[in-house]
């Protein structure tokens, strides 16, 4: 999952926003931001997960991550002036922070050990746009599916080397993400648990991560 790059920020800083930003509400399924959308702020969650992802030219998504409380939705839009290529989505209710593009450069510049931070930060997520790119030209269904399991796993819980995905994820928000329908998702998750690819435990569906 997506990394708290907040974390990084100073503590003062990000309490301020909090306490004193403007608020904006988004229902489940609403879009947060779009390729279309250009605007003067970067949002902040203060409440609620939502998915980033780019659409690809064949239509199918290109799952980035997803974004709970604590995390800026595609944080290097404060770097261009160009529109933005990611959309986010709400996956339960959101509550986010309107923060001005500004400040956040203004703290970004004023703090070089953060600024080199955010460097390494963004390096590693272009990285991982690769990967989610070739997976998406040529990855099979199942492959995608395993891919995107893995990707979106929720490492702060870990139980016996296994880490769940997310209760807010739906077998049609995995369809919608590996471009298939929710029929040959749910017999996919049957088929690799069948296997102890992965689990089906509490609910929740849960992988193993080769690199924990």
């Amino acid at each position: 999952m997506t990394s708290k790059i907040v974390q990084l920020f100073p503590k003062s800083k990000i309490e301020e926003w909090l306490s004193h930003g403007k608020e904006i509400n988004f229902k489940r399924g609403n879009y947060i931001t779009g390729a279309d959308k250009l605007t003067n702020d970067i949002y902040l969650i203060k409440k609620g997960e939502a998915r980033l992802f780019h659409i690809h030219e064949d239509g199918k998504e290109c799952i980035l991550g997803l974004l709970s409380a604590g995390d800026f939705i595609d944080l290097i839009d404060i770097f261009t002036k160009k529109r933005s290529g990611a959309f986010s989505k709400a996956l339960t209710e959101v509550t986010v922070i309107a923060v001005p593009k500004a400040e956040v450069r203004k703290v970004i510049e004023e703090n070089p050990p953060l600024a080199m931070s955010l460097l390494s930060y963004l390096s590693e997520r272009l990285q991982e746009t690769v990967e989610i790119l070739e997976q998406v030209a040529y990855g099979k269904v199942e492959e995608r599916l395993l891919f995107l399991l893995k990707k979106i796993a929720d490492t702060n819980q870990e139980d016996n080397g296994w880490y769940p995905i997310p209760a807010a994820i739906t077998h049609q928000d995995l369809a919608g993400m590996v471009a298939s329908s929710r029929e040959t998702v749910t017999l996919l998750i049957n088929k690799l648990a069948l296997f102890g690819i992965i689990r089906l435990h509490k609910s929740k569906i849960w992988v193993k991560l080769e690199s924990n």
